[in-house]
């Protein structure tokens, strides 16, 4: 899902006021590249409409049934060239009562529809009463970049705004390496009985175009292709290791990891699953991983989704503390029950996502000796050989940030200059400015190299209030944490409409200022 642009997957393309028929439909898009074994490359869209966005009208020769129709364009260029075009008719299951739920009946799709539809092939439920529907596409494109504008328009309601977005997208991967493909995420996959649009690898795959995973979704599932490996592994064999870990500290995630053997062929088809039924709300990343017999890391790639599921804390959590023997250690010694639940709260800039539950809810934790035990498993697992100097290592540093970092309300850690720096250490370089009239007081922190390898990274804040002390994070270059490309438009104000993209962060009015704060962010000193 390699989209450059405002065009991401799981976006949002235009919002609606329910039932209005003036605006336009309600969309959302996913997108890949990928590459056949012979070379050929392909760029294919997902997209899902928002049954309830968009007017039906009464069809014939189907027992009196709704429909909707959407008209999709899309057009790829290269400079002022067009390289391929497509419009296509999207058409919605059929549906009996339009304005309010019913259980509906199965209503039979014309075996020949117009040559110019796409039906959708899901089918309506009960208690469904105008169902999203989705349609998959592939385009046939050589290997480069290009700009991309899809039109939407609700084909029913004539007075409905047409949805336009543009972007720029890149077909196909680098052809002297491994590489790793985008990844399609998927609501469900099975072997295919008959080839079609939703086929890849022997098994037809529905598309997931969103990218936030509520509750009710169990199942993280997932495709990708690797390229390339006969040219690093000749003949031989090596691992790929796909696994979930948290986007905020990068830390794995324990039962979220699964390695695969593979043999060296020009395209390797990965499809893989998670049960996610029993993980925690948070913001977390897919990683791929190609390895090699000598367990180097050859390739990686990762993909962002979001999982909304409170869990309420069950008493199996607990017993597996209840075992931690805590005798002689220190945190034996922690008697103040308000002591040990700052000292616990304090660990949230570093835990893992499953210990935030715990840290989160610390406040209405009463049992000290649990508390205790939890604070002693923690560095147990930071350091097994000596848990005593991880925490007073540790503790040094959150006493600094809540000097440097705290405000009135808040204290250091809790702050997103505090986090960062328990986080990632001190930055290699700090600029601070405070006293430029056109903009929020501002800072820009550089780090050469991060733990885990990344290089030269950006964080930027800023201090909205103006006021508080409390510097939010507005962006930064580091993997899983906040971007945002408009950050200069935001830090002096001139933000005055939504960009025509996030990739644009020139300033409406000219700004030496602004020209200054670029070239700090771009060479901190």
């Amino acid at each position: 899902m390699r989209i450059k642009g405002f065009i991401l997957s799981g976006i949002l393309l235009s919002s609606i006021v329910a039932f209005s028929q003036t605006k336009s439909p309600e969309a959302y898009l996913g997108t890949a590249s990928f590459t056949t074994p012979a070379g050929n490359t392909y760029f294919e869209t997902y997209v899902t409409i928002s049954g309830s966005s968009i007017v039906y009208e009464k069809t014939s020769g189907a027992d009196g049934a709704y429909a909707g129709k959407v008209k999709i364009s899309i057009e790829f260029k290269q400079g002022d060239s067009i390289k391929k075009s497509d419009t296509y008719n999207l058409l919605s299951p059929y549906v009996l009562d339009t304005n309010k739920k019913m259980a509906l009946k199965e209503v039979k799709v014309p075996a020949q529809p117009d040559k110019d539809d796409s039906i959708n092939a899901k089918k309506s439920t009960d208690n469904d009463n105008r169902p999203d529907f989705s349609a998959v596409k592939r385009y046939w494109l050589p290997k480069g970049d290009y700009s991309v504008q899809i039109k939407i328009e609700d084909v029913n309601n004539p007075l409905a705004k047409v949805v336009s977005v543009k972007g720029k997208v890149s077909v196909g991967y680098a052809s002297d390496s491994v590489a790793i493909a985008d990844a399609e995420l998927l609501m469900s996959y099975s072997p295919s009985q008959h080839a079609s649009q939703l086929s890849k690898s022997g098994y037809d795959m529905v598309p997931y175009v969103y990218s936030f995973y509520p509750k009710e979704m169990k199942t993280f599932s997932f495709y990708t292709e690797i390229y390339n490996t006969p040219k690093v592994f000749q003949a031989s064999r090596f691992v790929v290791k796909y696994y979930i870990e948290s986007a905020d500290n990068h830390i794995v995630l324990a039962n979220y990891t699964k390695v695969a053997v593979h043999k060296a062929d020009t395209v390797v088809p990965v499809l893989g699953s998670f049960d996610i039924e029993k993980l925690h709300t948070g913001k977390y990343n897919l990683v791929v991983d190609v390895i090699d017999k000598d367990n180097k890391k050859i390739a990686t790639r990762e993909y962002s989704f979001i999982r909304n599921n409170p869990i309420v804390r069950d008493a199996s959590m607990d017993e597996n503390l209840a075992t931690v023997n805590i005798a002689g250690t220190f945190v034996a010694d922690i008697k103040n029950q308000d002591t040990l639940r700052e000292y616990v709260r304090s660990l949230a800039p570093i835990a893992h996502t499953d210990d935030r539950y715990f840290i989160n809810s610390v406040d209405e934790q009463s049992d000290t000796s649990l508390m205790r035990r939890f604070f002693y498993n923690f560095w147990v697992a930071h350091n097994p050989a000596d848990p005593k100097k991880a925490w007073d290592d540790y503790y040094v540093q959150v006493k600094l940030v809540n000097r440097k970092f705290g405000t009135s309300y808040k204290k250091g850690y809790q702050t997103d200059r505090g986090r960062v720096y328990l986080q990632y250490g001190a930055p290699s370089q700090r600029d601070q400015e405070t006293i430029n009239a056109d903009s929020y007081p501002y800072e820009i922190w550089e780090y050469y190299k991060l733990a885990d390898g990344e290089s030269d990274k950006k964080f930027i804040f800023y201090e909205p209030s103006l006021a508080t002390n409390d510097f939010v994070l507005l962006h930064s270059t580091a993997k899983g944490e906040v971007q945002n490309r408009q950050w200069q438009q935001v830090l002096f104000g001139q933000l005055l409409m939504p960009p025509t993209s996030v990739d644009d962060n020139t300033l409406p009015l000219p700004n030496q200022n602004a020209t200054n704060t670029q070239d700090s962010f771009d060479n901190p000193r």
